[in-house]
């Protein structure tokens, strides 16, 4: 029961970086940079909550949405509010592509040493 509720906490968890897209988007793309240091942190996390492969694929998943809205919130916000300009959106554009990859090698990374030290538990590889 107490894993369950840390595990549905962190799906929750995940989605902190859309709240800090809404109260950051006067910082540009120090947000964006922000987001870069947090979300290896919250991979971290989800390796260390998830018991089972499907789990941190799951909370993976969420990350990804998660950044996705986060840094597309943030820079609909700066270019309504601050730098209304097609250049705005363009660097918008990469920030949200460099956003995704990132988010998917990391987890990925995350996601094979799980798979690696699941079978050398169960004894499969030394």
């Amino acid at each position: 029961m107490k894993k369950t509720i840390l595990f549905l906490l962190m799906n929750i968890g995940n989605y902190v970086l859309v709240l800090l897209a809404f109260l950051g988007f006067r910082l540009g793309a120090g947000i964006c940079i922000f987001f870069l240091l947090c979300q290896p942190a919250l991979v971290v996390a989800n390796y260390y909550v998830s018991k089972k492969i499907w789990q941190l694929v799951l909370l993976s998943v969420h990350l990804l949405i998660s950044t996705i809205i986060a840094n597309m919130a943030s820079v609909q916000m700066y270019y309504q509010f601050i730098s209304s300009d097609s250049e705005t959106l363009l660097v918008g554009q990469i920030a949200v592509q460099i956003g995704i990859v990132y988010v998917a090698v990391i987890s990925a990374l995350a996601i094979i040493i799980k798979l690696l030290k699941n079978l050398q538990d169960k004894g499969k590889i030394r």
